[in-house]
């Protein structure tokens, strides 16, 4: 089935582009109102005060006590300046006197209510009855030109339509970088999904290409035991990192459930969770609490915000080594003084899956501090790290 031309012309355009058609073809249209509008209405106004203006002369004309009196001798007494502009007809339509711009009419007989033809010019005619004694004794008629005929009406659509293609061609511009600018965090954040969706499939490729190798292994050597034993191995590992994912994409949809929260005890408790498996890896843990620090948070959240950035330092410290946990009111400290992280890492290590031990010698997801910075985030909080040989890595937390 062929497609439409629109679905086509879509095909070839990108949505920058297609936005900033649209807005285009908007600002066109209503440039396009908004001039006929104009227009129409100046037109009208134009009329309005023509016809007006017609109206007070032949007040003035008929104040003349003169024209009433006497209306076949009347004209040639008029004032010069009105003159070329009147005509004066019997009641019966006897022309009595006309002026210059009458000149091609009929000069005889014409019809008081019928629109002289007149050469030239275009021009506008009012036509008023002449009273005396309570009866008609004649007509006048003043003639006045009609500057806004056919042809500047015609010039006025054709600037319209200039004016319209230049303010169409400026406003795509403008729309295209608008819709650029605007469209850069969504093509960001898409570009970092389909990022994290890889890195996923990436991720749960490996243990479940293990756990068919193990099945595959105890088939054929019939040590069924061995192969079970590993596949289900490989299963837990999957299972953790499923959780890991569903933590991650969680909270990307998350409400914060704001509260006050002690995070002097929230650190001192999940400090003390931590104290054995330090003592597994031969490590100390340093704490330096300042006294009821209260924030604004979600007290779920900020234990997980906690007990991952402890974790990640024990994970990844030597042994002999000390795990500092300092909380300050404005800020929190976790680091240890035996991990590195090279220069060109510390700018990615909030990414998810991004581990600095790339021979994954440390087991793990990446997702830790990706979970770190996303509920730091959520608070309105700000995270950085420091790392050097001499010192170690440091992850400060600043929420005040």
């Amino acid at each position: 089935m062929k497609r439409s031309l629109e679905e086509r012309l879509g095909a070839r355009f990108s949505l920058e582009q297609k936005l900033a058609m649209k807005f285009t073809r908007l600002v066109c249209v209503l440039i396009l109102a908004s001039g006929l509008i104009l227009m129409t209405s100046d037109t009208v106004i134009f009329y309005y005060r023509m016809i007006h203006g017609l109206n007070q002369q032949v007040d003035q004309i008929l104040a003349d006590t003169q024209i009433s009196a006497n209306p076949a001798t009347a004209g040639p007494e008029l004032n010069p300046s009105v003159r070329p502009f009147v005509r004066i007809l019997a009641p019966d339509g006897t022309v009595f006197y006309q002026g210059e711009l009458f000149t091609g009419s009929s000069s005889g007989h014409a019809d008081p209510f019928a629109p002289p033809k007149m050469g030239g010019d275009s021009y506008s005619v009012v036509t008023r009855p002449i009273y005396r004694e309570g009866g008609v004794v004649g007509f006048v008629q003043f003639a006045g030109h009609a500057r806004q005929g056919p042809n500047e009406f015609g010039w006025k659509v054709l600037e319209l339509l200039v004016v319209t293609i230049l303010m169409g061609v400026l406003s795509y511009i403008l729309g295209l970088r608008f819709s650029r600018h605007t469209l850069r965090p969504v093509h960001e954040s898409q570009a970092r999904l389909e990022q994290f969706t890889q890195d996923a499939s990436h991720e749960l490729r490996t243990p479940l290409a293990s756990i068919s190798s193990s099945l595959d292994v105890a088939m054929k050597t019939g040590e069924y035991q061995d192969g079970i034993v590993a596949a289900k191995g490989q299963v837990k590992y999957a299972s953790l990192l499923v959780e890991r994912l569903l933590e991650v994409a969680q909270l990307d949809r998350a409400k914060v459930d704001l509260g006050q929260v002690d995070l002097t005890a929230l650190v001192t408790a999940v400090a003390s969770q931590n104290m054995e498996s330090c003592k597994e890896r031969e490590l100390t843990m340093q704490v330096t609490t300042r006294e009821a620090v209260i924030v604004e948070g979600d007290s779920l959240l900020l234990r997980q915000l906690v007990n991952n950035l402890i974790e990640n330092a024990v994970k990844f410290n030597a042994p002999g080594g000390t795990v500092n946990v300092v909380l300050n009111v404005t800020d929190l400290h976790v680091g240890n003084s035996r991990g590195f992280i090279a220069p060109d890492g510390l700018s990615h290590v909030f990414e998810p899956f991004y581990q600095v031990d790339s021979s994954r010698t440390q087991r793990g997801f990446g997702l830790g501090l990706a979970i770190v910075k996303k509920i730091a985030d959520l608070h309105g909080w700000h995270v950085a790290v420091t790392s050097s040989v001499e010192a170690g890595t440091n992850f400060i937390v600043r929420f005040a």
